[in-house]
């Protein structure tokens, strides 16, 4: 081989190294990038049966100020949706009148639920909303939205709220709002 060949080679492989580094730094220096790979990380810990989950949406990094980790947008969302659940539940128990221990699909959504409401009484902030100061940033918030089986074999829909630190390196809380 030329050693002029040699040293292209050389100077072609260095380039590739070397942008290949800087190129991991960059994005690995990314918080929100970091966020959402942290959060799908996460969501696998989290659930039953990792193996069966279908991630159908990630959001995008939001930034978190304080300990207010839910708008009030966002508190009418989930209130929606808790509505849908409740309704589901009283329609197929005749009203709470004629629960089937046996049906697991069930029980499992009741359980979801309860979790849910439990978390969000827990997060949500009922300080008077005229004096709202500005909190420091505190944090990201990546919601993902997903379909997976439980325990039991039974499939269900959810979104997993992962609430993680400045640097987005580690959860600092999270919980599941169970969707119809």
């Amino acid at each position: 081989m030329k050693p002029g060949m040699k040293l292209t080679i050389l100077l072609i492989s260095g380039v590739i190294i070397w942008g290949s580094i800087f190129f991991a730094i960059g994005c690995g220096n990314n918080p929100k990038e970091r966020a959402k790979s942290v959060a799908e990380k996460s969501l696998l810990a989290c659930v039953d049966c990792p193996e069966t989950v279908r991630i159908k949406a990630v959001s995008k990094p939001d930034s978190v100020f304080g300990r207010d980790y839910v708008t009030q947008d966002e508190q009418m969302n989930i209130a929606m949706a808790m509505l849908k659940i409740n309704q589901k539940v009283m329609a197929e128990t005749d009203n709470m009148e004629n629960i089937d221990l046996e049906n697991r699909e069930m029980t499992e959504l009741m359980e979801r639920q309860m979790s849910a409401l439990s978390v969000l009484r827990s997060l949500v902030r009922f300080d008077d909303l005229e004096k709202k100061e500005q909190k420091p940033f505190n944090g990201w918030k990546v919601k993902i939205e997903y379909e997976a089986q439980s325990e039991s074999g039974k499939p269900y829909r959810s979104e997993y709220w992962f609430i993680l630190d400045k640097d987005a390196t580690c959860v600092v809380n999270s919980f599941e709002i169970p969707l119809l």
